[in-house]
């Protein structure tokens, strides 16, 4: 193509991240492109999630209550698990207004790839980028299949795997020790069945965070999110340390839905879908440099994911950082500067923005794959403990401070123990 023929961007996948990007852009009046290797926007994300509200506001402004959400999420539940047993943190939160949602990322995309495009973006599905265009140590296009396209910047969305930055050697291979594997069922059922299940109203829904017994003992945990009719449940855990375990991922899913404490909410329910997807959990000491000469880097690409135990945060911190993006392309191009100069306002704006997040919780990710505690004996402490409020018998009762202390006791190391916990609290 021609200079007068290149456009002022190129988004790589149509995800959160790329459809974020392409509708600012557009409604800027740059033209800009998006190549998406699925059917349609969204055909292949791996479906069941939670988005925050204040992040399809930025982008959308009042029109996001058009947008094909499912449950505004009224019950907040924390799960300490072991082999039979669960003691849960269970927050109704009525008072609480238009704040996050659960999602089917297919439809949201779907419907988020139809606002771009009346925004003026051009989107191209089925077609795969084969590799970058580079001139003198620029980006100047992609390539697919047998055509160049150019442009003054090209944005990577592409997910997880950020093949082409990586293979242009622009960004450092992903390393294993920095990514989760996760997997996930979807269950099918009647929207008051939803309801019944999880304790909620009409309309209304849940998330579910856990960690114990299903993992294991490896780094991660179990969720579970309701959707209008259906139920998302599953587990992430730590690539590097499950593959030394030597356990199945799939049959650990699958004994997930078996679990006494959680088959209440799928059990007999039909599978509707399952799948698996790799999580960046490195968190701001591995993220990967953010923009170069004419390219940038946005949401999963970029290692924008955030666990902190009780929330997990992607799907905001694409929207937000594809708008971040597509608001330095904006001023790049119009100041006729898109090298490494005219695009260092991205890292700018993500540090102004998202990323005051990743600093404050920067060592909340070492802090919890290095507290193996923290899938056994936390969990099994508070059960035990609640076994033993609750328990009744023959035997005289005793001081709750005494049950308190006589459960402590079984931890074989009860002062470190409560050190770790301290500074895991600080760290989160």
């Amino acid at each position: 193509m021609a200079d007068e023929d290149a456009f002022d961007a190129i988004v790589v996948g149509g995800g959160f991240a790329g459809l974020a990007a392409a509708y600012r852009l557009a409604q800027a009046d740059k033209s800009v492109l998006v190549v998406e290797r699925g059917q349609v926007c969204g055909a292949k994300n791996l479906t069941g999630g939670r988005i925050y509200a204040y992040a399809l506001q930025a982008l959308l402004g009042d029109r996001w209550r058009e947008a094909p959400v499912q449950r505004e999420v009224k019950r907040e539940i924390i799960s300490l698990l072991t082999e039979q047993d669960a003691v849960n943190v269970d927050s109704t939160l009525t008072s609480v207004e238009e704040e996050s949602y659960t999602v089917l990322a297919a439809p949201l995309l779907a419907w988020l790839a139809e606002q771009a495009e009346e925004a003026g973006a051009m989107i191209v599905t089925e077609t795969t980028v084969d590799g970058l265009i580079i001139r003198d140590g620029r980006v100047c296009g992609v390539t697919t299949g047998d055509e160049q396209l150019e442009a003054s910047v090209v944005i990577d969305c592409e997910g997880i795997n950020p093949l082409l930055l990586e293979r242009a050697g622009l960004i450092r291979p992903l390393d294993p020790h920095d990514v989760a594997v996760g997997a996930k069922f979807v269950f099918g059922m009647p929207a008051a069945e939803v309801e019944q299940r999880f304790g909620v109203q009409p309309g209304e829904g849940a998330a579910l965070l856990g960690m114990g017994d299903p993992t294991h003992g490896v780094f991660g945990g179990v969720f579970a999110y309701t959707n209008n009719e259906s139920v998302s449940l599953g587990l992430v855990v730590d690539s590097a340390a499950w593959a030394k375990s030597g356990r199945s991922l799939l049959a650990t899913a699958q004994d997930l839905q078996e679990h006494p404490a959680l088959r209440r909410y799928v059990g007999d329910a039909e599978l509707l879908e399952y799948g698996a997807h790799l999580v960046y959990e490195g968190g701001y000491d591995t993220l990967p440099q953010m923009s170069g000469d004419g390219w940038l880097i946005c949401g999963d690409a970029a290692g924008l994911c955030l666990n902190r135990g009780f929330t997990i945060r992607g799907m905001d911190y694409a929207v937000m950082s594809g708008i971040a993006a597509a608001d330095t392309v904006v001023e790049a191009v119009e100041a006729g500067d898109t090298g490494p100069t005219g695009l260092a306002g991205y890292r700018r704006r993500l540090d102004e923005g998202l990323l005051q997040d990743f600093r404050t919780l920067r060592g909340g990710h070492a802090w919890m794959s290095g507290t193996p505690d923290l899938f056994t004996v936390y969990p099994k402490l508070a059960v035990d403990l609640m076994t033993d409020l609750y328990h009744v018998g023959a035997e005289p009762v005793r001081p709750v401070g005494s049950t308190v202390w006589r459960t402590a006791r079984k931890v074989r190391k009860p002062f470190s123990t409560a050190r770790s916990l301290l500074k895991g609290m600080k760290t989160l």
